[in-house]
């Protein structure tokens, strides 16, 4: 819910907010009127009640004018806006969006900057600054310092609290470029939260630039601005999204002004997509980005933010639009993302896990599907991909249990390697903390605030039949599906769902696609269908014509018996389908292409893999 949403829900009982808000005031005519918003009695302080203008109010005791009733809930609890807005639709009844105030991370808090000081007005800092166009009260206010007279501080402050200082030498590299450093292990936030409250705090609309200076530059004109603290970039570079994103509730409007390069353009794309198209905007400047606007002359951004392009959903597009990712799809460029692998190459052949699909999985009740899922899971997590796992049939720590197996390759792991285990697996893996049915609305509602606080691509649904919808209501699955499928392709996410196999009449016989208990629908749309029979029962194909009961026993090409066969029933995107063989590790819990295959040690592989984030520089 938006701020001007939650806004219209408190212009509906606005006098009931006033009685509540402001107790000792009263109504006259039109208006809520009371001393001040300290709430004393008196006539200085006017709400208006009904009417166009339902919600203004001022206070002619101060001058403080502000926008509604959200403003003056804000005002009169002593609270921040995004605050306001959880005790503003809490007492209305109404649901804000968020399921965590804040991610449960632990990050040290910075220590005052060493020989930090206020700026020398006629310093070497306050000189490069100046240089920029920079203006005392625009420095006075994000609280800008110096460090040995050649060094801008900027401070990261949120409510009050340093989480963050940057750096910036003023003289640059010998390379060229900036010298800039900050604090490492503090936590990732936007700068400028303190400037914004000082100045201007009732905006509901804010431009998120690239650069610190450049924040500074549409302060000083006018425009709210924050900025992003590690530049352009996906991934890592864009943390701060996950810290900050319940205090950007508060905007109806985020403009996106970030550098006119392929940097920006990158972080543009992955900002949109986990704050919402439908609030965000970018801005094009004439220049590569504001200071350098105001460097040229310009000082009048307005009307390139009038000129902010939007995102509303044009359905129809011609041909041609898709050139370069048709090319593309052909000739992918290096570093392209393909997909995500499974733990056997010989799968991997026939196809990949790729971005916006559906995934059935689909067996008998015994199988190995969440088993597999599991191993599946874990490879796409040593590749770099985070997990959601809703396991409803059985409580994540046996979930864990299982995966930890996998994970060490070990029957028992000690204490220090399952420690190790789930150090490996915070920041890659969530967990659904449910057993039993849910409805689809709750599961579709945390994936999607998943993908927009953390980033989560891929998801494990286990299985179908605890989603709250009867077996026989195919209508229901089917509109379920579909919502998945949306979700896949608006979120450009990944969805593997458990499907279980309709039990079979007379002797077993091997798991396919039209098996699959439920609506047709199920199947129909998924991307892909993968089958997976453990060769243990009965199988007609045998000898039926004795009523033999022989034990089905599949080899694979050298004559051994294998423990699981994997079948690619439905592959929409190449087409390639086909029967994989499946060897069982009792002890790893790990499915191997061959007989003689040693389980993977997962945590001792990523040890010798280099990770750019290591070496803590930004």
């Amino acid at each position: 819910m938006t701020p001007s949403q939650l806004s219209a829900v408190l212009n509906r009982q606005a006098e009931s907010v006033c009685k509540f808000l402001l107790p000792n005031g009263k109504r006259v005519h039109h208006e809520w009127m009371a001393g001040d918003t300290g709430g004393s009695a008196g006539r200085s302080l006017k709400i208006v009640l009904d009417g166009e203008k339902i919600g203004v109010w001022s206070d002619f005791s101060t001058g403080e004018v502000g926008g509604d009733l959200l403003d003056l809930w804000r005002v009169v609890m002593a609270t921040g806006l995004y605050e306001a807005m959880q005790q503003a639709a809490s007492w209305a009844g109404v649901q804000m969006d968020g399921l965590e105030s804040r991610p449960q991370r632990s990050y040290k808090r910075p220590e005052r900057p060493k020989n930090a000081r206020r700026l020398n007005p006629t310093g070497k800092v306050m000189t490069y600054l100046k240089s920029r166009l920079l203006e005392d009260l625009t420095l006075e206010d994000f609280q800008i310092a110096e460090q040995d007279d050649e060094v801008v501080v900027f401070p990261y402050k949120r409510d009050g609290q340093l989480l963050n200082t940057k750096y910036l030498h003023i003289e640059r590299g010998p390379d060229g470029k900036k010298k800039c450093w900050q604090e490492s292990g503090t936590e990732p936030t936007l700068f400028g939260w303190q400037a914004l409250e000082r100045r201007y705090p009732y905006t509901r609309i804010v431009a998120i630039t690239e650069g610190e200076i450049d924040c500074c530059t549409l302060h000083q004109y006018g425009i709210p601005a924050l900025s992003i603290p590690n530049g352009g970039g996906g991934g890592k570079k864009q943390d701060w999204v996950e810290n900050d994103y319940d205090y950007l509730n508060r905007f109806d409007t985020i403009y996106l002004c970030l550098d006119n390069d392929d940097a920006g353009k990158e972080a543009e794309k992955e900002i949109i997509r986990r704050l919402g198209s439908e609030r965000c905007k970018t801005v094009t400047l004439p220049y590569k980005d504001a200071n350098e606007c105001l460097m040229k002359g310009m000082t009048n951004f307005n009307k390139f933010f009038l000129q902010a392009k939007t995102f509303d959903p044009i359905e129809l597009k011609p041909a041609d639009y898709f050139t370069e990712e048709l090319i593309e799809s052909f000739y992918p460029k290096p570093g392209t993302y393909q997909g995500m692998k499974s733990p056997w190459a010989s799968f991997n052949q026939a196809m990949m896990f790729k971005r916006s699909e559906l995934v059935v999985w689909s067996g008998y009740s015994g199988s190995g599907k969440s088993q597999m899922l599991g191993q599946v899971a874990i490879e796409g997590m040593s590749q770099g991909e985070r997990f959601v796992i809703c396991s409803l049939e059985m409580p994540s720590r046996e979930t864990l249990k299982r995966m930890a197996r996998q994970l060490t390759a070990e029957k028992c792991p000690s204490e220090a390697r399952l420690r190790e285990a789930t150090g490996w697996l915070k920041d890659k893996l969530w967990m659904f903390n449910v057993v039993g049915k849910m409805k689809t609305e709750r599961i579709l509602e945390v994936f999607k605030y998943a993908v927009k606080r953390y980033d989560i691509r891929n998801f494990i649904l286990d299985s179908l039949t605890k989603c709250n919808i009867r077996e026989d209501d195919y209508e229901a699955q089917k509109e379920f599906v579909d919502a998945l499928c949306d979700f896949n392709h608006r979120y450009e996410a990944t969805t593997h769902l458990v499907v279980h196999q309709r039990k079979p009449s007379g002797n077993a016989e091997r798991p396919d696609k039209f098996g699959a208990r439920g609506a047709a629908a199920i199947t129909d749309e998924a991307s892909s269908v993968i089958c997976v029979w453990r060769p243990s029962e009965p199988d007609e194909e045998e000898d039926t014509r004795f009523n033999n009961k022989k034990k089905a026993v599949k080899k694979d090409h050298h004559g051994i018996p294998v423990d699981s066969v994997l079948y690619i029933d439905k592959n929409r995107e190449t087409g390639v389908e086909g029967k994989f063989n499946l060897f069982f590790d009792q002890d790893s819990l790990q499915f191997q292409e061959s007989k003689t295959s040693v389980p993977i040690d997962y945590l001792a592989r990523s040890k010798t893999h280099y990770r750019s984030d290591d070496n803590g520089t930004f």
